[in-house]
């Protein structure tokens, strides 16, 4: 399943699961989100509904920590707001390379320090969130011949790359 964010309209993405917590406050829809996505695979998505105010900026800090994604959030429910989020890789990784922050052409030339490090056959993932990546990185494994196993953005924007050697 690949996840795609789109800013404008409701991604064509099927959940694996849906956790309505509307009407639960802090901290009840943290605990209550980690209990559910033990029950997915990585890779599979949820919805989260939540009205609670803050739930948007709680989810970003607890993704980034727990190594899952918030791909999309609907603002047009009519209560609530659904958070669709994607749990952990969608690929095995061998390593990770976060660039988050710098600018292209930083992302490639550590995705490359990092292949060197892996075999062939195994894969790396690499987070940007330089706008200018998802050229550079394309032009880059297609000159390289490694593949590029599939992307993923999230809300702010941030890629990331699943590269196989």
């Amino acid at each position: 399943m690949t996840a795609k964010t789109r800013n404008h309209e409701i991604p064509a993405m099927k959940p694996q699961v849906t956790l309505d917590l509307n009407g639960l406050t802090s901290p009840g829809p943290l605990p209550s989100l980690r209990r559910t996505l033990r029950t997915l695979e990585e890779g599979q998505v949820l919805l989260l509904i939540s009205d609670y105010p803050s739930m948007e900026n709680d989810l970003y800090v607890w993704a980034k920590q727990t190594n899952n994604q918030l791909l999309f959030i609907d603002r047009t429910r009519p209560k609530g707001f659904g958070f669709y989020i994607l749990k952990g890789d969608l690929w095995p990784v061998e390593r990770s390379v976060d660039v988050t922050g710098h600018p292209c052409p930083i992302p490639v030339l550590e995705a490359n320090k990092a292949m060197t490090q892996i075999k062939t056959g195994q894969n790396i993932k690499l987070i940007s969130d330089c706008h200018a990546s998802p050229s550079e990185v394309s032009t880059w494994v297609n000159s390289t011949g490694h593949k590029l196993l599939d992307m993923t953005e999230d809300t702010r924007g941030v890629y990331r790359y699943y590269i196989m050697k």
